[in-house]
């Protein structure tokens, strides 16, 4: 075993690259994986869409991307680091 596959035991390859996506709309805040903007959970506060995004990026070590209404970054995280 390499030491990159090392490095990435037990982590979904792909979602190394891709993160998690929470952004705005409306009254509501959308959580979902990059590249899956059809597939989102939706919560009341942007402290509850951080949560289940600092869960899901735990999960697959990857990253987070708080955008703002119009789709521009308004922060980037790694999983370790969310609020």
């Amino acid at each position: 075993m390499s030491d990159q596959e090392k490095a990435n035991d037990g982590v979904k390859p792909e979602m190394i690259d891709h993160g998690v996506i929470v952004k705005p709309k409306g009254d509501q805040w959308h959580v979902y994986f990059v590249g899956e903007e059809d597939d989102y959970e939706t919560f009341d506060t942007e402290e509850d869409a951080l949560n289940r995004a600092d869960d899901m990026s735990d999960e697959y070590e990857s990253f987070v991307q708080l955008l703002d209404e119009d789709g521009d970054v308004d922060g980037n995280m790694t999983y370790d680091d969310v609020p």
